[in-house]
């Protein structure tokens, strides 16, 4: 690891300054430089590399012509470097502690691990729509777009309730009471446009499971919908990242803009509740259209979107369960992986 840490300059703006000039620019390349500074100095490492990373992101964006900004975007350049030395030999220590030593890795981890540091290429996808999870890539993972919910041997129980699941979302529906927009603001991280969706209603979510516990305000009001999940569905559980139980609303016109998620070791489901016609949803090739009470499983690392062209709302359930392929083994590594990372600062 490098022995020099980042050096802020003295004249630099304050966390307050920073925060009040991205207010009024969220590009302001300076101000997310410094904000990243001030995050590092209160050895908060993950921002910092968020706001370093936010800033060189910019400046390749609209190449600022001050000199002066041009040697802050190199320092910064600098510091993301610096920091990666520093999350690498955290992550690999604390794994080590855990007794995940590289020569007791599961293969696939190691390879994971190999390229999240750059130590390794991603293997080559050479198709229109291959795996791109924006956290963690897992190696070795079969290209699918949805899955063959037939050899899923709990899907058959679950659509089995769905006649009582349904009444209660109808009741939920009546208000929309507790939905929040599914991309929310973040004071910690910089701030992105996510294609219009940033606190933006017309795609909500109500969470019956979220941040590593369940959310029992919302649970008092669908005890059927959660049961039955907790029942009957093997859940992926990753600390405070998954699962994620929640019932997602889609308003008449709305639309979910192509993008991919953030694990491809995990398949995400669906168990529509409410959909009017017009609806559609596409996974790399294969465009469907929801069918209520139907379970679908996909691979959300490959692009996705959805659409409601109806004058109604549309309501599905999403959770998501561990890829079958994957050993106990994969599962434990993978989990511990992201135990230290959500608790690395």
């Amino acid at each position: 690891m490098a022995s020099n840490a980042p050096q802020t300059p003295s004249d630099f703006p304050s966390e307050a300054e920073a925060e009040s000039r991205l207010t009024a620019d969220r590009f302001d390349i300076i101000a997310l430089i410094a904000k990243a500074d001030r995050r590092r100095e209160n050895s908060d490492n993950r921002a910092a590399s968020a706001y370093y990373n936010a800033a060189i992101r910019t400046a390749a964006a609209r190449p600022p012509a001050d000199p002066d900004v041009v040697a802050q975007v190199a320092r910064a350049d600098a510091a993301t470097r610096w920091l990666a030395d520093h999350f690498r030999c955290h992550l690999l220590d604390a794994l080590t502690d855990r007794g995940f030593t590289r020569d007791h890795q599961h293969t696939r981890f190691r390879e994971s691990l190999d390229m999240m540091f750059g130590d390794m290429q991603r293997p080559d996808e050479y198709r229109q729509f291959p795996q791109k999870p924006m956290a963690h890539y897992y190696p070795g993972m079969t290209h699918i777009e949805f899955a063959d919910t037939r050899a899923l041997d709990w899907v058959q129980q679950l659509e089995a309730r769905f006649p009582e699941m349904q009444r209660e979302a109808l009741a939920i529906l009546a208000s929309h009471d507790g939905f929040q927009p599914y991309i929310k603001a973040a004071s910690s991280r910089p701030q992105q446009d996510h294609h219009g969706l940033l606190e933006n209603a017309d795609w909500s979510t109500l969470h019956l499971w979220q941040n590593g516990a369940a959310v029992d305000e919302h649970i008092r009001r669908c005890p059927i919908i959660y049961q039955t999940i907790i029942d009957h569905v093997p859940l992926c559980h990753i600390g405070p990242r998954a699962p994620s139980i929640m019932l997602s609303l889609l308003k008449p016109g709305a639309k979910i803009p192509p993008h991919t998620g953030m694990l491809n070791s995990r398949l995400i489901c669906h168990l529509p509740l409410i959909v009017p016609p017009d609806c559609g949803f596409r996974v790399g090739t294969t465009t469907i259209k929801w069918e209520e009470g139907k379970v679908i499983a996909f691979d959300d690392s490959v692009e996705h979107e959805a659409w409601n062209n109806s004058a109604f709302d549309r309501l599905v359930l999403i959770y998501d369960i561990w890829r079958p392929e994957l050993t106990q083994t994969d599962r434990d590594q993978i989990t511990a992986m992201f135990d230290v990372v959500d608790n690395y600062r």
